[in-house]
């Protein structure tokens, strides 16, 4: 057998099959065919990965990429070439009245697989500073099941942002919180939920949720957080997360504060899933892609397999597709990130312009989706924190 893509030497790190060693990776008709200590086959395709790391395409459960629609989307095929990311989750960008149009325009036409939660706004994020359901006219639950119904290889869950200048307050608020919650019952799917500014309190709103709904934002600063009064974690959030409740990053432009991301890691308190909440306003920093985000967790101190965990088969869980999306088994789509782990001192900056200097950063060096071998990489964000850390 002659493979198309024979990716050789790099240290592959698989947590959906507890593997970390140096082995070879063989693809054919775009699947994973083959992973071995040593691979002595001609291949089409040769890459040399010794000194990298070898890890299923990582998957990014909090983006926006409904481009020119909305004011937040951007492209999502450079996204996945220069970050390693094969599969993404756009969260809300659109809702019933505009979901067929985001899955043609984009969904159908992007190399990336791109999966999305219907917003409970009709209109999703079609504007920037009107909160698209102050108005409680635009909350849409029937049409959310509906668009479900309609899409289920591509619309997977239900997306609400519950701050108060958006949802509003009092019975407003929950109005709109408990109809975002009975859109994902009646579709058998899940609900994630924005925190921040919330006109309810934390305790509050994970004692609505079941097993598989999620909390992004999960590390943001502001009055709404995972703490309580006296600095500590909410003993319900920990009770959450224990019964199933997803704690997500979603660093964004304003949802990822250092001081709460180290109190979190002081008190034993992970997230379940690392994402970018990646949009137009934070590509160019502080986010920048995927693995400068995961870098941030490196230097928090969590082990590299479990942060390799946290972007791959943890978020594949989450989407219920953990049997061909975030492994490397042998026959399932060849979705793979190479990457590189380099030693020096990185500026990482958090939503807030607050400053820590890693040691590690991560780069993606190669990205394959569907054993396709893409061009492109992450190098300008690496170059740029390596700088303003005064290298």
């Amino acid at each position: 057998m002659r493979y198309d893509l024979l990716i050789r030497g790099g240290e592959v790190i698989d947590p959906s099959q507890n593997v970390r060693e140096v082995r070879d990776v063989a693809v054919v008709d775009g699947r994973i065919a083959a992973v071995e200590p040593r691979i002595d086959v001609e291949a089409r395709v040769t890459l040399d990965a010794r000194g990298l790391l070898v890890v299923p395409g990582l998957i990014d459960l909090h983006v926006h990429v409904y481009r020119d629609h909305t004011p937040w989307g951007v492209e999502p095929d450079p996204i996945m070439a220069a970050g390693g990311v094969t599969t993404m989750l756009d969260t809300g960008s659109a809702g019933s009245s505009n979901f067929a149009g985001f899955r043609r325009d984009v969904i159908d036409r992007s190399r990336a697989e791109i999966l999305a939660l219907v917003n409970l706004s009709s209109i999703g994020l079609t504007s920037f500073n009107v909160g698209e359901l102050f108005d409680r006219r635009y909350a849409d639950p029937r049409g959310v099941v509906e668009t479900i119904r309609r899409h289920p290889d591509a619309a997977v869950g239900v997306k609400i942002r519950a701050s108060e200048h958006i949802i509003g307050s009092g019975r407003q608020g929950w109005d709109n919180l408990r109809d975002a919650i009975r859109a994902a019952r009646e579709s058998g799917t899940w609900l994630m939920v924005h925190i921040g500014h919330t006109p309810m309190s934390l305790p509050e709103i994970v004692a609505e949720l079941q097993p598989g709904d999620c909390i992004t934002h999960c590390f943001r600063g502001g009055p709404q957080t995972i703490f309580a009064a006296d600095g500590r974690v909410f003993d319900e959030v920990r009770a959450a997360a224990e019964r199933g409740i997803v704690f997500d990053v979603g660093h964004g432009m304003g949802s990822f504060r250092w001081e709460n991301a180290e109190a979190a890691a002081e008190q034993g308190f992970e997230p379940t899933t690392i994402s970018t909440d990646l949009h137009a306003f934070n590509i160019e920093g502080p986010v920048w892609d995927m693995p400068t985000t995961m870098a941030k967790f490196l230097y928090l101190g969590v082990p590299l397999e479990r942060v390799i965990e946290m972007t791959t088969l943890r978020p594949a869980r989450v989407l219920g597709r953990s049997d061909d999306l975030g492994t490397l088994k042998v026959g399932t789509p060849a979705d793979i990130a190479v990457l590189e782990l380099i030693e020096g001192r990185f500026t990482l900056t958090d939503s807030h312009g607050t400053t820590r200097i890693g040691r590690q950063m991560l780069r993606a060096a190669a990205t394959v989706k569907r054993g396709r071998l893409l061009h492109g990489g992450g190098r300008f964000p690496f170059e740029r924190q390596l700088e303003a850390a005064g290298q």
